[in-house]
């Protein structure tokens, strides 16, 4: 998984377009709903709670999202009152924004590989035809209510989007158990590594958590970050490791700045030259398998680097 950094532009755009949804749907009191179904009023306790809760509904983190979905949950509503209630977030709400709007948010927020898998593209090519999805951190179907909210809207691909839906998981909690892309604590984190046998006839994907920890190890095995990579282990790792045992004489001198020092090319432009990755993190999302890549390659360098002291 790589971070999300906060986009300010994307937040207030998402802010904007959300409100104006909320705001009719409050000055109104009703749902509005197509031809033959009639408008469906709206019960006075939810127009209230939702009236006193839209600002953290739309922009609020995620700890205070569960707590207003806490809220709603005790409200006394019947079961018709909660189907429409619950369609009007979903579809009403959340379809009819990204429809409308889903392109210029993502080109906004600026990640053009998947957030948890940085291995596809997600970058938009039309208004009604783009590579890119909004995965719900907290799932749509548990939590409607939160379908619309800016930090449970994260750019993934379309395999990742549909990880989800394991009943062990208790989202209650999640945030205790999970890592939430937008949100990064000094502890965790992970890097690849690889395993291999004498002959390099197997390869393995590894990942190492961070000073072992819980958190980060959670998210990769529900994220299935290790099985991902190991279906690529035979393209993806195999070129690295093959390019270091062939070549191991020139290994570190190829990505050596020296190498390059009379075209002034630097360290950045010789990992996006040679492998087409990026190699600072906050840039891992430009291009699919950099965070992979540079880990395998860094423990790649670290083998030479031993064989040659």
């Amino acid at each position: 998984m790589i971070y999300l950094k906060f986009s300010k532009k994307a937040f207030e755009f998402h802010a904007e377009k959300i409100q104006n949804v909320f705001d009719e749907i409050l000055h109104k009191g009703y749902i509005k709903r197509g031809k033959p179904l009639a408008n469906i009023n709206l019960n006075v306790d939810f127009l209230d709670f939702l009236k006193n809760n839209a600002p953290d509904l739309i922009s609020g983190k995620p700890d205070k999202l569960l707590e207003i979905n806490e809220e709603y949950e005790k409200l006394i509503l019947n079961d018709l009152e909660k189907k429409y209630i619950k369609n009007f977030f979903l579809q009403t709400g959340y379809e009819g924004f990204q429809k409308k709007y889903g392109k210029e948010f993502l080109d906004l927020i600026g990640v053009d590989t998947c957030v948890y898998c940085n291995r596809n593209y997600t970058i938009n090519i039309t208004k009604n035809h783009s590579r890119a999805e909004l995965d719900h951190w907290f799932p749509k179907t548990q939590f409607p209510l939160l379908s619309l909210s800016f930090y449970n809207l994260v750019p993934s691909c379309h395999s990742c989007n549909h990880i989800k839906g394991n009943p062990k998981i208790n989202w209650d909690n999640a945030l205790n158990e999970y890592i939430h892309p937008y949100f990064k604590e000094n502890n965790e984190g992970f890097s690849f590594d690889f395993f291999y046998n004498k002959t390099l006839d197997k390869l393995n994907v590894e990942t190492r958590s961070f000073k072992k920890n819980i958190k980060t190890d959670k998210t990769l095995q529900f994220n299935k970050t290790k099985e991902i990579y190991n279906s690529h282990s035979e393209k993806e790792l195999r070129d690295l490791v093959n390019l270091r045992y062939k070549y191991s004489k020139n290994y570190i001198k190829i990505l050596s700045e020296d190498t390059f020092e009379n075209l002034k090319i630097s360290k950045d432009e010789i990992y996006r030259t040679i492998f087409g990755i990026e190699i600072n993190e906050n840039d891992f999302h430009k291009r699919p398998f950099s965070k992979f890549k540079k880990d395998i390659i860094d423990n790649l360098l670290r083998i030479e680097k031993n064989l040659l002291d």
